[in-house]
């Protein structure tokens, strides 16, 4: 059989091989051999129709199918769900991608933490705007250039540091030359979340990587996180994760034994 000549020969079998590319198939699923590489792909309701298999997990759910028809709104209702959606417009206004940028989006146990996001139009053969897709992936902690970042660090490390006891918004304040009110209210409109449901996730957090790495009991997890009870500690575990301690555990045997 004779290769294709020329651009336009070239072009037909590009087609030609992309249309007998079952859905199953489809090049995205690549990104799942990147673990801190997230995909999606929305059409023009902004209703998730693609994703990588990590993503889920992400907005507390276990399986793709949970998060087809699910929009932005859905999955991160706020201040997030409307930055997104200012960006899919911008897609749609002018045709052409984003570029890179510094954001904030969901970790696997709801926390919002910097990545770095690329947003690309989907086009149909006409040349229509008909979708947005994107990846986002873990930035740099120094990446973000962003001055309110900065200034609100070193709460953000005091939360880090002390995952037993909450530091108090007054020390918190004080660390970042702010007057609580001043600091709650930039807190939340740049974590989209208060400091101490931020402190939170971090403990759960801490603990999801303890559980991975460690053979320690789950009853000195929760000691050493500064837990009231071991009742406390599943109760807050499941409202992060959607699972338990013990069955996060089980999964995590499982999938490390594979």
């Amino acid at each position: 059989m004779n290769a294709p000549s020329g651009k336009s020969g070239w072009k037909s079998e590009q087609e030609a091989f992309l249309k007998e590319i079952a859905p199953e198939s489809h090049f995205h699923w690549v990104i799942d051999g990147l673990s801190d590489v997230y995909f999606f792909a929305k059409n023009q309701k902004g209703e998730t129709l693609f994703c990588s298999s990590n993503l889920p997990f992400n907005h507390g759910m276990t399986e793709i199918s949970e998060m087809i028809g699910k929009t932005d709104h859905d999955l991160t209702p706020g201040p997030l769900a409307e930055k997104y959606l200012r960006d899919d417009a911008e897609i749609y206004r002018t045709g052409a991608p984003l570029p890179p940028q510094i954001e904030i989006c969901l970790d696997h146990v709801g926390l919002p933490n910097w990545y770095r996001t690329c947003k690309y139009p989907i086009k149909n053969r006409d040349g229509k705007v008909i979708g947005v897709m994107g990846t986002f992936q873990p930035a740099a902690p120094d990446a973000t250039g962003d001055p309110i970042r900065f200034r609100l660090e070193p709460a953000v490390r005091k939360l880090e540091e002390d995952l037993q006891e909450f530091p108090g918004i007054s020390r918190l304040a004080a660390a970042c030359h702010l007057s609580v009110r001043q600091f709650q209210r930039v807190y939340k409109q740049t974590y989209n979340t208060p400091a101490k449901d931020y402190w939170m996730k971090l403990r759960i957090r801490s603990a999801c990587e303890r559980i991975r790495k460690d053979t320690a009991p789950l009853a000195a997890i929760s000691a050493d996180l500064g837990f009231y009870d071991q009742s406390s500690f599943t109760r807050h575990f499941k409202k992060h994760t959607g699972k338990t301690p013990r069955a996060y555990a089980l999964e995590n045997v499982t999938s490390s034994s594979a």
